[in-house]
């Protein structure tokens, strides 16, 4: 029996086509009436990771909005020795270039490697915004309760500046 192991592709490239979109792309995704923000945070194989900020509005982000925003994920370590880290959703390249709602706003360089809090799999884009606005409120409350009790900060899911995630 033959085992195939997974392997890293080029990051640009699914099934020798160029991608749409590369890590540190700042997407604007029009669902529902509304626009999310969503940060390419990686491609791994045949799929992008998705992570998602804090905003859900009528108007379409803006560069501002991703520089001075804050993503879905948490802090790992100690406060001497902080690390932050992103929830990523993944959904398949192939589907997100030919979508039409979703167009590019700007690029940001990440840090890297861009530490993993969590990751799921995404079908489409009507999942992304169900998911996303279930785990808002969530995520509002625990990073609140963070920020009143330093000694629970690192236990749980929240928003975390995206400054923390840029390069300097």
């Amino acid at each position: 029996m033959r085992i195939n192991k997974i392997k890293v592709t080029t990051p640009d490239k699914v099934h020798g086509k160029l991608v749409k979109y590369r890590k540190g792309d700042c997407l604007a995704i029009y669902e529902a009436d509304k626009y999310l923000a969503v940060l390419v945070s990686d491609k791994f194989n045949k799929y992008y990771d998705f992570t998602l900020l804090e905003y859900y509005k009528p108007d379409k982000p803006s560069s501002t909005d991703f520089i001075d925003g804050r993503v879905f994920g948490t802090r790992m370590g100690s406060w001497g020795e902080l690390t932050f880290a992103v929830d990523k959703r993944m959904i398949e390249c192939k589907y997100v270039d030919n979508n039409l709602n979703i167009e590019t706003i700007g690029h940001l360089d990440l840090i890297s490697p861009l530490a993993l809090a969590s990751y799921s799999y995404i079908k489409d884009i009507n999942e992304l915004h169900t998911y996303y606005l279930e785990e808002l409120p969530v995520r509002i409350e625990k990073t609140n309760n963070a920020e009143r009790f330093p000694d629970i900060a690192f236990a749980s899911k929240h928003l975390v500046e995206i400054r923390h995630i840029l390069k300097e």
